[in-house]
């Protein structure tokens, strides 16, 4: 970044003086410019620049960024990857990037693995930071820790890894699907023609619920498709069968008819491109009764149940904000806000708000915006995000201090501590960087630490407003809850709720031979 060296003497500009207390490079005309990198014309793109919009429009009525005692405003550069529709080439985010990246201070965004692992490398070869607010593979991360040289830029925003994302999802499948499966053989114990014979526990293969997977034939998925086709069986599940559908899908009916024919209790589902909307569509034309519990980018919007005509109902999605759920003091005012502005929810790409704000603070923090000033300052755990949004606190995975080979790597007990301070017991196997084979260990540097009291995200659940089937509907919070007892972890106890949770509902008519009412 070019140093300011304008020194204005009388009406005369002298070039060549560096001004006096500067620690670093600090950017020209009192701007600081962020480029936005994403689909701009898709879904995350938008959340992206609106994210980023907001942040910027709040920090430079505050006054700007103030570094060493100058305020410099925010500027923004649109750039457009179209990474939700093309190919993995990474052409036109590349081309794009490379044409902005030397007015650049650092960038925010990102969204499909494929292609941004291809067009970042613009913004890592011009030693620019990258905020990742939409690519959750964890082998992105991993460069940072077998090249720190030249990834060292990289940082995660949002969301957590996949093995991050799967932990949280079979926390809330076990839950939600206990409860189920209390509610089914109730009523069978009630009166055994309640329910349909099709999905009586009673009749079920080890009295166990039939899951079945469906999720999108791309690289973020790869490692939730293994870890849940591991991890639901050792949850008391069956499962089904696993179908992959192409991020773009316009029409999934025969793969849903084909689900359908083996009554699946739950569609255990991860979805970021538009065949979320399509999934939603298809399984109410075809009165799939199976409640539905994943990630749904798309359903995620205000719109969904618009869309769906209200056939949303009571689906459950892994998501980052919610309706009134107060993930930090000023997220409800932040939220609503949103929507007043945009006319959407915002979905988690959104997170390029809190990005600017970390990034932001660091530079008036360090006085500077080079970028390895401000890479030491945002790894050292004593500098944690606590302003934002999204979650109460943000911390990032160190390097790892352990080496075990090539590919795999743990964090040491002081490193682990630095993060998670109650922690009973350090066992080192537990904290592993990188990947064993197959297998990720998912602390790896750089990305978001994960658990109670730090980041968590949310489960929402469309639900109608008025609780009386047939109405409008809201996407609200369910989760985390409250349970009978403690749910603790390596990362802490699971067992709480944000404020302005609600209740959760199954919408379970279509396995019933008698009417259901999910808000009685």
């Amino acid at each position: 970044m070019k140093k300011l060296i304008f020194l204005i003497i009388g009406a005369l500009l002298v070039v060549g003086l560096v001004l006096p207390g500067c620690t670093g490079p600090v950017t020209p005309e009192n701007e600081i410019t962020i480029a936005v990198v994403g689909p701009m014309t898709d879904l995350q793109g938008q959340n992206h620049w609106d994210g980023a919009n907001m942040a910027a429009d709040e920090i430079n009525a505050a006054g700007g960024v103030t570094i060493n005692g100058t305020d410099y405003t925010i500027v923004l550069k649109k750039v457009e990857t179209k990474e939700a529709t093309e190919g993995e080439d990474g052409s036109t985010g590349t081309a794009n990037l490379q044409a902005v990246i030397d007015d650049v201070d650092f960038c925010v965004g990102g969204f499909r693995t494929e292609v941004v692992q291809v067009y970042r490398e613009v913004a890592m070869d011009a030693e620019k930071l990258f905020m990742n607010c939409g690519a959750a593979t964890g082998s992105l991360q991993f460069g940072v820790v077998t090249n720190y040289a030249h990834y060292k830029y990289w940082f995660k925003a949002t969301p957590y890894n996949e093995s991050f994302l799967v932990t949280s999802l079979l926390k809330i499948q076990g839950t939600i699907g206990a409860f189920l499966k209390g509610t089914l053989m109730t009523l069978e114990a009630t009166n055994s023609t309640y329910v349909k014979d099709d999905f009586k526990v009673s009749l079920a293969v080890g009295n166990k619920l039939r899951v079945h997977i469906l999720m999108e034939n791309a690289a973020w998925c790869a490692g939730m498709v293994a870890a849940a086709q591991y991890y639901l069986p050792l949850l008391g599940f069956t499962v089904t069968g696993t179908t992959l559908v192409s991020p773009t899908a316009s029409d999934i009916t025969a793969e849903l008819t084909a689900i359908k024919a083996l009554y699946p209790h739950i569609i255990f589902t991860a979805f970021s491109g538009s065949v979320g909307a399509v999934y939603s569509v298809n399984k109410n034309s075809l009165a799939i009764p199976a409640v539905t519990l994943g990630i749904n980018v798309p359903g995620q919007q205000i719109s969904h149940w618009g869309n769906t005509g209200g056939s949303c109902e009571g689906e459950i999605m892994l998501d980052t904000w919610a309706v009134g759920v107060e993930n930090t003091p000023t997220t409800v005012d932040w939220f609503n806000q949103y929507v007043a502005q945009t006319g959407r929810y915002p979905v988690y790409t959104a997170g390029t708000y809190d990005a600017i704000y970390w990034v932001t603070k660091a530079m008036e923090a360090t006085g500077t915006t080079d970028s390895d000033t401000l890479i030491a300052w945002m790894e050292d755990p004593d500098n944690a995000f606590t302003t934002g949004v999204s979650s109460p606190k943000v911390m990032q995975y160190p390097m790892p201090a352990i080496t075990y080979n090539a590919t795999l790597y743990f964090l040491s007990e002081a490193q682990v501590l630095e993060i998670y301070p109650d922690l009973p017991a350090y066992v080192q196997l537990y904290w592993g960087c990188g990947y064993n084979g197959t297998s990720q260990k998912p602390h790896i540097a750089h990305d978001i630490a994960y658990g109670p009291g730090l980041v968590t995200g949310i489960g929402s659940q469309w639900q109608d407003v008025d609780h009386v089937v047939g109405g409008p509907g809201e996407k609200l919070g369910i989760w985390p809850m409250v349970l009978p007892g403690p749910s603790i972890d390596q990362y802490g106890d699971w067992s709480f709720a944000y404020p302005g949770t609600s209740d959760y509902i199954l919408t379970i008519g279509g396995m019933l031979n008698i009417p259901w009412d999910p808000y009685a």
